[in-house]
């Protein structure tokens, strides 16, 4: 069964959260307002690219449960059907 990963769902400005060994930091909480007309919170996360350190931005929404991580790599090496690989003797 595969692993969901996932980052905190209220974090605070500055904020460091590890999912699997790859490190994302919360630099932004900002006001959002949805197709539907509700007003919701995003938090963008910076992080580096899982293949070659590019850094880049994944936004979340800022809700009271864990929020599912769909991104591990820049745009240039984004491929979903390719898993991120755990650095040899470190733990899952």
């Amino acid at each position: 069964m595969k692993t969901r990963l996932t980052l905190p769902g209220r974090p605070v400005l500055g904020s460091i959260a590890l999912v699997q060994h790859q490190r994302f930091e919360c630099v932004e909480i900002r006001p959002h307002k949805t197709k539907d007309g509700r007003q919701i919170e995003l938090t963008r996360w910076l992080c580096h690219c899982a293949d070659c350190g590019a850094p880049f931005d994944l936004l979340t929404p800022r809700r009271n449960a864990p929020v599912r991580v769909d991104r591990r790599r820049c745009a240039e090496h984004r491929d979903p059907k390719r898993r991120v690989k755990i650095p040899v003797g470190a733990e899952a």
